[in-house]
């Protein structure tokens, strides 16, 4: 199977369908969405996996947690050893999830700013004193 890109043939390959899977069906081309039809028709477990990942991205993007209970019992009970365990691991924190699912706020732009201190501190490791990384750090916009 392969996906017609242009006038070259890109072969079709477990990344590449993933791919397609977990992007907007809208954002696709004719070629992909051919190319997604194809790989769900290889084995049911395909499609149902890619029904399953489409309703949990639909949760996600409309914000309805009011569905997530009905998904995790279906996602539980299909025949998907993968949608099983990622069940599991929801229902470990489902709390944190919901939440996730219905309020506006998150903690975004507070994980963003520990990425960025993070990288800092690992390009100068070793390289240079506490006062230089502070430096960095405070006033960030001079050194970007």
């Amino acid at each position: 199977m392969s996906l017609t890109k242009g006038v070259r043939t890109v072969e079709m390959t477990p990344r590449r369908a993933i791919v397609l899977m977990v992007q907007r069906r809208e954002e696709l081309t004719e070629a992909q969405r051919s190319a997604l039809e194809e790989v769900c028709q290889l084995h049911p477990q395909i499609r149902l996996a890619y029904s399953l990942l489409e309703q949990f991205a639909q949760m996600l993007r409309h914000r309805r947690g009011e569905e997530l209970e009905l998904w995790l019992q279906a996602a539980f009970h299909s025949s998907l050893p993968g949608m099983r365990a990622f069940v599991q691991k929801i229902r470990q924190d489902q709390e944190a999830v919901q939440a996730g699912l219905v309020l506006k706020w998150n903690n975004g732009p507070v994980e963003g700013q520990i990425n960025r201190l993070k990288l800092l501190k690992r390009s100068m490791y070793g390289r240079a004193n506490f006062d230089l990384l502070r430096l960095r750090v405070l006033d960030h916009r001079k050194w970007a």
